[in-house]
Order: structure tokens, then sequence, then C-alpha cells
């Protein structure tokens, strides 16, 4: 029942859109690190990652304010009805604002005689095409049934008991979908623990969408099977894949969902069991792409919603473990500075220095010591370090040749069993 009422409202067939960039000029509600055309440029690009989607023609209108029932003063909006309507291959209008008003949708559509779309029905629309896993499927599902509500529940075509009907319909979907998500929630720290007791330290790989992460990814650990794409939202599921570190220390990466401004908090929130693993990784490698001309703005916005992420899940002190790098320093000029270290994951350039200061990181962060063991030679003492930690080298004891000294990365923890196990 439910699929069939959606079916109405969330299958919108490929559209050739006129985008129109909304922005303030002055005041508290101006966008600072970012101009309009910048903000243009990824809406773009959000509408060229759907298939068969095109741009037929852009602009960019100023505003006094965004609560107007027609979004435009009334000189804008004249033009701009003229120019949709007399356009014969415009078929859908994409205002890139993250949540428009129920009335601005219906009293635009009604100016330019065509289908408006806010950024949350467009960024909803690629995350539905991205889902793979059924983690993923669900998250999307209930981004989509959160803006059913917002678009369908007040609409003065339904009568009195067909809405209750609809309510509960809402409701019984919402409660199926969270039970669902909280039963993989589970799931996932269930993971999580494993991981923990396996002992592996975990390095979360984040970013703003299509700042390099996947290829990031592919670089440090040589992975084949990887394929990043030039996409917004290219990762939506959590992947992880092990690397080694220059010690030999084995970690594993975690790939996670791109972070995008401007859209509304529901939407996120769909997506936190999924981030959750960002914030608890014991290294959180924050990849920025330098080559965009609004690098700082995305910057804050990542930091912004890490630290909000944080407060969510109950982790403390997060900027700490935070390591910066700008990605795709092959596409600026060599000399500019940009207060962080500077990568390429397509030429290589940083990654050593990187996975050098990854192991700095992880050493400081999951309490792991590098120190020097004395053990007989082909001991079960040395075979239980090469099990339970890394063991960087071997050496002959010069003044005993029965002996060997072990150089070794351990955790307190693995230090206090090896102790207690072999101690004389």
């Amino acid at each position: 029942e439910f699929l069939t009422f959606s079916g109405n409202y969330l299958t919108p067939d490929a559209k050739n859109c006129y985008i129109i960039q909304p922005y303030i000029k002055w005041g508290p509600q101006k966008l600072q690190d970012i101009t309009p055309n910048e903000q243009l440029d990824e809406a773009k690009a959000l509408i060229n990652t759907l298939p068969s989607w095109g741009v037929e023609d852009t602009i960019t209108v100023p505003l006094e304010t965004k609560d107007k029932k027609t979004l435009f003063k009334s000189g804008s909006l004249e033009k701009l009805r003229q120019v949709i309507r007399k356009n014969g291959n415009v078929n859908a209008v994409f205002i890139n604002l993250g949540i428009l008003k129920k009335a601005q949708i219906i009293n635009l559509e009604k100016e330019f005689g065509v289908p408006i779309l806010d950024r949350y029905r467009i960024v909803m629309q690629i995350l539905k095409i991205h889902a793979v896993s059924k983690h993923a499927k669900l998250q999307v599902a209930l981004a989509e049934l959160y803006y059913l509500q917002r678009t369908t529940i007040n609409e003065t075509n339904f009568g009195k008991q067909e809405l209750e009907k609809i309510r509960l319909m809402f409701q019984t979907r919402e409660q199926k979908l969270k039970n669902a998500i909280k039963d993989l929630r589970a799931e996932r720290t269930l993971l999580r623990n494993r991981r923990q007791k396996i002992d592996y330290p975990i390095i979360a790989v984040v970013g703003y969408t299509n700042a390099g992460k996947t290829s990031l990814i592919k670089a440090l650990t040589g992975e084949e099977k990887l394929k990043p794409r030039n996409q917004l939202f290219a990762t939506l599921d959590v992947t992880m894949h092990a690397g080694l570190l220059p010690s030999g220390l084995k970690v594993l990466y975690v790939d996670t969902v791109g972070f995008i401004s401007d859209i509304p908090t529901n939407l996120i929130e769909c997506f936190v069991a999924t981030l959750e693993d960002a914030v608890l990784a014991d290294v959180i490698l924050h990849v920025e792409d330098i080559s965009s001309s609004c690098f700082e703005f995305k910057r804050k916005h990542v930091l912004n919603t890490l630290q909000d992420l944080a407060k969510q899940t109950g982790t403390d002190q997060i900027l700490n473990k935070i390591i910066s790098v700008g990605n795709k320093c092959d596409l600026v000029l060599q000399n500019q500075d940009f207060g962080i270290l500077k990568i390429s994951s397509k030429t290589d350039v940083g990654l050593d220095v990187l996975r050098m200061k990854l192991e700095e990181g992880i050493m400081a962060h999951t309490n792991r010591r590098q120190i020097k063991i004395r053990v007989p030679t082909g001991s079960e003492d040395i075979r239980w370090l090469y099990k339970n930690s890394t063991v960087i080298s071997e050496m002959p004891d010069e003044k005993n040749s029965q002996f060997v000294v072990a150089d070794v990365i351990i955790t307190h923890g693995k230090l206090q069993q090896f102790k207690h196990h072999f101690a004389p």
C-alpha cells in the first residue's frame, strides 16, 4: 500500500532541468567562503550524477529572504517565468536550496508550469540510485518517508478520513524502518566489537563528497577491486579495506559516505548509524579537495558535522584524532600553501609521509608502544608475539645466541598478557 502511494511522488522520470541558485546578498543569512557560482557548480554536479538527467540552463538570483511565498521578488519571478515557459526543453526546475516550503513549491509550480525540485529531493534521488546494501536502502527509505510526510500530509485533495489513513500508514512504515535500522545498528556494534578484539587499528576516511576518499584508500592499500567514480555520493555504504603502515602494522581503512552542505537535519540523521564508524575510529583521515575553489567552506562543513556526530554518539575530543590532508595537489600550483599535508592519490605524491603520520596517530590513540623484547630463539614466546603484535624485526642477541631481540609494536593490554604468560 505504501509503495503504491509513494510511487506517485518518488519515481520521477529523467528531467532536463533549469537550475536556479538563490543567494542572500547581505546579512546574517549570507553564506561565507562560497560564492553563488560555486554553489551553482555543485548543483550542476548533482544533476549530472543522475543517469539521463540534464542541465538545460542555469541562473543565480539574489534574495532578500528565503521566506517569501514565491521565494523570489515579483520582478525576478516574472523574468524567470517568461524564460522557463518559453523554453520547451525544460521539464523541471531545480532550486538549489536545502528544503523548500510546501507553499513555495505549489506557488512556483503554478508560475513555471513544471515540477519544482529542491536539494533534498535531488540528493535523495541520488542516494536511492547508489544504495546497494540493505542498511543503505533502509536509510534511503526513511529519508523518502520524511520527504513524503512533508509534501503530502497537508494536501487539500485528501479528505479527513483519507488523511488519517495516510498518517497511520506513515507511522507504521516509520516504525518498521526504524526497528529494522535499529537491528542493523546492533549488528554493526557487534562487528565493531569483534574488530576491536582482533585489535586492528581503524582509520576512518571522511570528507566532502567527491574529495577523492575512495581513490586515496586504493592508493594506500593497492586494492585493485576498488573502483573510484567521479560522482557525488559514489560511496554510500561503509566498506573496510586492509592496509599496512611503514612498520608493518596492519590497519583497516573505513570508506564512508561523503558529506554535503545544505541538506535537512533528518536526511543527515538517516545516516548517523553509518557515520558512527567514522567518529568511533582510532584515527580520522579528513580528505580535502584543495583544487576546489571553496575548499575552506567544505572543510568547515565537514568538521562541524563531525563534531555534531560526536555529540550524538557521546564521543569526546574528536578533533585531536583528525589528520587532514589536501588531495589533488597535482591540480594546484606547487608553491601554494594550504596549511596541511599536500598529497595526490593519482600521482602518489605525499603518500609515504601520510603513512608515517597515520602510524604516529595510531600509536598515540590506541595505547601502542614500540619496544624491544628479548626472548628464546624459536620459542613459544616469539610465536605469540608474531600472532599478537607487530614484529618489526628480529635480531640475534649479541651476548647470547640462544636468544633474539624482537622489535615490536604492541598494545598495553597485549603486553600485560605477554608478561603474564611468559615472564620468568
